[in-house]
């Protein structure tokens, strides 16, 4: 076996879950704007468009990338946004994970490590509508021990681009 074939995987790419500064470089550009044509990022990055469109299907299909519209949850009509930390016994935390995670307010959850067993985002249209999540079906779920909401009242900052994938493309965002 060739040297070759243990750092490539036949098209000039990485091994599967590796990336090399030209995935950086595509992942970079493609966080700052979703639609740039692959063109423009070939050009860039001075490689072919083809290199760019294979190299981004490939980090697509491997679950490292993910393009999608980033849309204002107060222009949608979700006037709400909180964060709310959640104690849960061990034994139901797999499962109040699962139920959380299938309501279509919950935007990110995650498990923790600390004074929270969980965490979770909410997006609602209301107060109302975050008093009955809190109160009615939070407080159903088998094991939630103990909940602290954070009420967000203002957004300074919400960026959803990893910083140091490629600095010549991190100087020339917004």
């Amino acid at each position: 076996m060739s040297p070759r074939h243990l750092t490539e995987n036949g098209n000039g790419a990485p091994p599967l879950g590796q990336l090399d500064e030209l995935d950086r470089g595509i992942i970079a550009q493609l966080q700052i704007d979703g639609r740039r044509p692959y063109r423009a990022i070939a050009r860039s990055l001075g490689v072919a468009e083809g290199t760019v469109r294979a190299r981004a299907s490939r980090l697509q299909e491997e679950g490292i990338l993910r393009i999608l519209a980033l849309a204002n949850p107060f222009q949608l009509g979700y006037a709400v946004q909180a964060s709310v930390l959640i104690k849960v016994t061990p034994i139901a935390h797999e499962q109040a994970a699962e139920t959380l995670a299938s309501w279509p307010e919950v935007m990110y959850l995650s498990s923790c490590a600390g004074s929270a067993d969980l965490y979770m985002h909410v997006v609602c249209r209301d107060h109302d509508d975050l008093w009955r999540l809190l109160g009615e079906r939070l407080g159903a779920i088998d094991g939630v021990l103990e909940t602290e909401t954070l009420m967000e009242l203002r957004v300074h900052k919400a960026r959803y681009v990893y910083p140091s994938l490629s600095p010549s493309v991190e100087s020339e965002s917004p």
